[in-house]
Parts: structure tokens; sequence; C-alpha cells
């Protein structure tokens, strides 16, 4: 007889604790007395294909995220468990499995965008028990207090209803389950991971980012003790400085640290150290990527096309020798070619940067903003779908900006955040 498996399919949250989906799993196989299997999967469609000619992923990310599956499984191995890894979409690997083992069920994060919706409807047609769960969000799908097709326009309006509704506040933070036995991996761990073992964090990169749960954990713990935290909204806009803004979008792009942990921190700091607008803003930015993921839920598809989910029309073309020129870092527009330089060395720009080369790109080069946004997806250590879309669509006016659009004044929002021109000074020759 085959033995019985529960799967969890790790999917964007790379970590032990905190995580609903993982702790389901276990509790499920302990009660089935089934054997619990984390499986990671580098789908072709994120690892291998192309879209407006640019790699989906590039070496910023798939660092983080090959750092963050080893840590991983070196965290599982101390709980007596493991992480089995494959190259295959998910349906593929779990025929596979099912060849020597009998999966009762797959359970996973809910899917935040189009392609991990089909991707988990192709899993249940193929037969598949699948459950999900609400792992990298504030709220859990029932606490909300509107249906997913009456999700506020705007991210205003969410804020309101969401601070405003009596009682609605994020789940405390989960301790870890505990685990039932695995299985040993039936396949070699695929070389599209191994030969990723070799990439490394870049040396001009301002704070060192490593992927997994321990190096989550530690930095927020020094940015808390830093007493950083107080000033985070006078100088969140900064393009650098290693304790301007909080730099946890790679862990919670990676699913390394949770949003949930982090507005509990936050609270637990304010008691200690006392509130400002500054400890709130930090949970506002919270908010705002909570707003995106549920509206990449909302409108699926309608985000990745040209019109956006506004249906509106968009002049920007696709001409190569302009979009080259910005990607490269090569638009004579200062503060643009720094910010550009610096992703592409990095992975990461400051929030602010990442609105001013967007806007240069939409508003001044007239391009199509669905390049900007591919090619951020190529290259941010801190990619994550529905932020990158999100903001990118809000910038041209396709998406939630009650305002249609946001162009900013280059030479002002230089001189405001860079006035001794240091940020500009270290990344163009």
């Amino acid at each position: 007889m085959k033995p019985e498996v529960v799967i969890w399919l790790v999917r964007d949250t790379c970590r032990l604790n905190d995580n609903p989906a993982l702790n389901l799993a276990a509790k499920i196989a302990k009660e089935r007395g089934a054997y619990f299997v984390p499986l990671a999967c580098l789908e072709p469609r994120r690892w291998a294909d192309q879209q407006f000619g640019m790699p989906r992923i590039g070496k910023h990310w798939a660092r983080f995220r090959s750092e963050s599956l080893r840590a991983l499984r070196d965290d599982l191995l101390t709980h007596g468990s493991d992480l089995w890894v494959s190259a295959e979409e998910p349906v593929y690997a779990l025929d596979r499995a099912q060849q020597s083992m009998n999966i009762v069920h797959v359970v996973c994060d809910r899917p935040v965008a189009t392609e991990e919706r089909l991707e988990t409807a192709r899993i249940e047609a193929e037969g598949y028990s699948v459950i999900t769960c609400d792992v990298d969000e504030l709220f859990r799908f029932e606490q909300l207090p509107f249906e997913l097709d009456e999700l506020p326009a705007t991210f205003s309006k969410f804020r309101k209803v969401v601070e405003k509704k009596p009682g609605l506040v994020p789940d405390a933070p989960l301790k870890i389950a505990e685990l039932a036995s695995c299985i040993a991996q039936p396949w070699p761990d695929p070389v599209e991971w191994t030969e990723t073992f070799d990439y490394v964090l870049s040396p001009k990169t301002e704070v060192r980012t490593l992927g997994g749960e321990r190096s989550a954990q530690a930095h927020w713990a020094e940015y808390l003790d830093a007493k950083a935290l107080s000033h985070y909204k006078e100088t969140r806009n900064a393009f650098c400085g290693p304790m301007q803004s909080s730099h946890l979008s790679a862990w919670l792009a990676h699913g390394c640290i949770s949003a949930r942990q982090i507005w509990a921190d936050t609270l637990t700091y304010e008691a200690q150290n006392g509130a400002n607008d500054s400890t709130y803003w930090l949970r506002f930015e919270l908010l705002w990527r909570e707003y995106f993921r549920w509206y990449s839920r909302a409108f699926d598809w309608t985000l990745f096309r040209r019109k956006g989910p506004n249906d509106l029309e968009q002049s920007g073309d696709q001409n190569a020798r302009r979009f080259e020129a910005w990607k490269t870092g090569q638009t004579n527009c200062d503060i643009v070619d720094a910010a550009m330089q610096e992703l592409n060395e990095t992975g990461w720009m400051s929030n602010r940067a990442r609105q001013l080369v967007a806007s240069h790109l939409i508003y001044e080069l007239n391009l199509d903003w669905r390049l900007g946004a591919s090619y951020f997806e190529s290259q941010l250590v801190d990619f994550d779908v529905a932020s990158n879309w999100g903001n990118w669509a809000y910038i041209s006016g396709v998406g939630p900006d009650p305002r249609g659009g946001r162009i900013f004044n280059l030479n002002d929002q230089a001189d405001r955040y860079d006035p001794d021109q240091s940020y500009r000074r270290r990344w163009l020759p």
C-alpha cells in the first residue's frame, strides 16, 4: 500500500513561523498519520519564460529565492522534516510523487494573481484535493467587510473601511506546529536550483539582504533596536540610507517574514517606546500592500493588459531605443539614470525612486507602462506580482489612482530627496 502524504506547496512563503498553510498541512498529516512533505517548485513559467523579450526573473531575485529555499530546508531539517525542490510545474511534480505515494491533500496559499489561480485550478482538475489559506495577508478573506467584487475602488476607501470596522485586526502570529515525518525526495535537486548557489550579493548593495527567515528576523530586530521606526515616515522617501526605510520588502516578497508579525511588532514597539505618525505609517504601508493583494485577485487578468483594470486607452508605444536608454540608465535625466544603475547592479531601489522612473518611462518617454512593469519583474530582488503590477497600473492611470495617474517633476523630486547629490554621485560615473 502506498504511504499517505500531505503536501505543503511552498510557493512564496519561505518560512516556518506564522505560516497558516504549513500549520494546516502539518495538522492534517498528524491527524491522519500521514507523512508531511513541503514542496517548492521552480515553475518554468517563472524561471524559464520571457515577457516582452525579457526574462521573468533575473539573478537578483533568483539569488534571494535560492537562499530562502536553502534556509527553509535547513530550518525544516532542524524540526525533523525536509524540503523537496522540483523544477517542474507543480502538477507534474505532484504526478511524479503520486507514482509512489498517495497524496491526500495539497495545502497552499490563496492564489494572488492569474497564473497562480490557473495553476491551482489545474492541480484540482487533475483530481488532487487542494486546500487554500490566506498566508501572506494581514486579513483572512472571511475577515474582509466586503465581497471581493465589492473591493473599494481606491486605497483610501479601502483603508477607511478597514480601519473603521470594529474588531477587524490581523490574527496574532502563529507558532510553528509540530511536524510529521517527511519522506526522502525521490529525485535529485534540480540543476535550475543548484546553479544559483554561486549567485552572490552585489558588494554595492547598501543593506545586506540575504534570503531566509533567520536573516529576516535579524534585520527586523536590528531595525527596531535602532529605534528607526520612530522616524520612518520622515525618512522613508530617501533614496539611500540603511535605516531610512525598513528594507523589509524582499523578505516580505519571498515570505521570509509575515506582515502579521510586523504589524504585531509595531504595536509592541509603540507600547514600549511610544506611538507617533511614523510608527503608524509602517502599518499604513502594510495596508497598501494588503490592498494590492486583494486588488490583484479582484481584477485578475485585466491587471496585466495595456488598458489595465480601468479599461483605459494608453498612448505609450514599445520603441526599443527609448526603452533601452531607460533600462540602462542612459536617459540624460540624472535621478532616473542613477536609480536604474542601482536597480541593475543590486536589484533594489527606493520606493520614491520607483515612482520617479515609472513616471519618466510613461509620461516623458511615452512608453507602454507594461514594459516598465516587466523590466522591474526581471530585475527586482523584492518582486511580487501584486505590488509591482498594481503600482505600475496606479502610476500609469489604468489602476486604482483616483487622479488618473501620477506625473512627477523629476528635478524638484531630486532636489528635495537628494539635495547634496550624494545618491547621484554614488551611482553615476
